[in-house]
């Protein structure tokens, strides 16, 4: 497995770039795409077979994660704002949309597929608030999982006082960066 420490300095890619990767179930990465290459910093061969999670980065709550997970097992898609860790330690944002994806029956999760693209200033700010704020509450209790479950509840409370998604509140995030890279309609 690859091991990685994070450095403070970021990385960035084209906006208009799509990095995709495809996960089996234990969330083993079994595709990656030349410009996800590109923002990990690391080559195919060595991505392949790595777990997923091996791109998390320290900063972004576990209870994000706890989340996305849920929701793509149970056969839906969520979009969300992650804070990667690329190979070398550097990080980058995304906007990413994660899928399950049904095997040729169309009766079971086969594997997940994620389609990421670079996010921007506004929308990071605006993630990076939030995150920071989960991430005190998970560091705030006795254990690990008291503090992802709190933090998964205050998430949920945020979401909820908005009146609005998860997916929803990514997406006013997402349109943010449209209007800053000029891909806007």
């Amino acid at each position: 497995m690859i091991t990685v420490s994070p450095v403070n300095r970021a990385r960035t890619s084209p906006a208009d770039q799509f990095l995709v990767t495809h996960a089996d179930l234990t969330g083993g990465i079994t595709y990656a795409n030349s410009y996800f290459c590109q923002a990990q910093a690391c080559g195919e061969k060595e991505l392949l077979g790595q777990p997923h999670n091996m791109l998390r980065h320290p900063d972004m709550p576990a209870a994000v994660f706890q989340l996305i997970w849920q929701r793509i097992r149970d056969g839906e898609e969520v979009f969300a704002y992650v804070k990667n860790m690329a190979c070398n330690g550097e990080y980058y944002w995304t906007l990413s949309h994660l899928t399950p994806h049904y095997g040729a029956a169309a009766r079971h999760i086969d594997s997940y597929q994620c389609f990421r693209r670079a996010a921007s200033g506004r929308s990071i700010a605006a993630a990076e608030e939030a995150y920071r704020e989960l991430r005190l509450i998970e560091r705030s209790t006795n254990s690990k999982e008291q503090g992802v479950a709190a933090s998964r509840q205050h998430l949920d409370g945020m979401m909820s006082r908005s009146g609005t998604s998860y997916d929803e509140w990514v997406l006013s995030l997402a349109a943010l960066d449209d209007e800053e890279t000029g891909l806007a309609a």
